[in-house]
């Protein structure tokens, strides 16, 4: 196993018709490629496989053995990732350029630096309903939701409406509609907030936290 690398996704066995089964393991290291790609030369030999994409990226298989209808062996993948993530907050400062809110020169700048992060890898994590969803999708949920509530950590509308229906039903009428008005409140704060400066800002926050999570090489062990 690489040095350092950490478990993105649970490994999973997969039967074969003749009974036989294997595990597939993948582990993520911020490490370059060709470092890991030397480990391995190191440990294995040469590759039986190898391909260089340009900038869509790399990858390498080291077979320990052969084996239908997968070897057993090391998959290594240089940012060959597809996450959607960045393109999204790009195109949200698209958005407010066209507004007039940044310059566009702003946009590309931003852009060129962090275009790389959606060729990344990004661990698996749990969301509060215990559903694993990669770190990427996650840090920006938060981000989103918090510029569309002002910039201040909130709950979300359907939790806001649920605790407003569960102070009527109790006849506590004053303290709900309270809680109604902070909410509509919260919405107008967000989207004033979305149209600012302030929001390229905390979308380039997002990019930041995104590429310090960021993983540039993907490991896959057939065993």
């Amino acid at each position: 196993m690489y040095p350092g690398a950490v478990k993105a996704t649970r490994g999973e066995e997969t039967g074969f018709a003749s009974g036989e089964q294997y595990s597939v393991s993948v582990y993520y290291t911020k490490d370059s490629y060709q470092d890991v790609r030397s480990y391995y030369v190191s440990e294995i030999g040469e590759p039986r496989m190898e391909e260089d994409d340009g900038d869509r990226g790399k990858s390498s298989f080291f077979s320990y053995q052969r084996r239908m209808p997968e070897d057993i062996g090391v998959r290594i993948s240089g940012r060959q990732g597809r996450s959607r993530v960045p393109s999204r907050i790009f195109n949200s400062l698209n958005g407010l350029a066209v507004q007039g809110v940044i310059p566009e020169s702003r946009v590309n700048e931003i852009r060129e630096k962090y275009s790389y992060l959606e060729r990344c890898y990004f661990v698996s994590e749990k969301d509060e309903s215990g559903k694993l969803v990669a770190a990427d999708e996650l840090i920006y949920k938060r981000y989103e939701e918090k510029i569309g509530a002002g910039g201040v950590e909130s709950e979300s509308s359907e939790e806001v409406m649920e605790r407003a229906q569960q102070l009527m039903a109790q006849g506590r009428m004053q303290e709900a509609t309270e809680l109604l008005k902070k909410m509509q409140e919260g919405q107008l704060a967000g989207a004033e907030l979305a149209t600012s400066p302030r929001a390229a800002e905390m979308w380039v926050e997002c990019l930041e936290e995104l590429a310090a999570s960021a993983y540039d090489v993907s490991i896959t062990i057939y065993l």
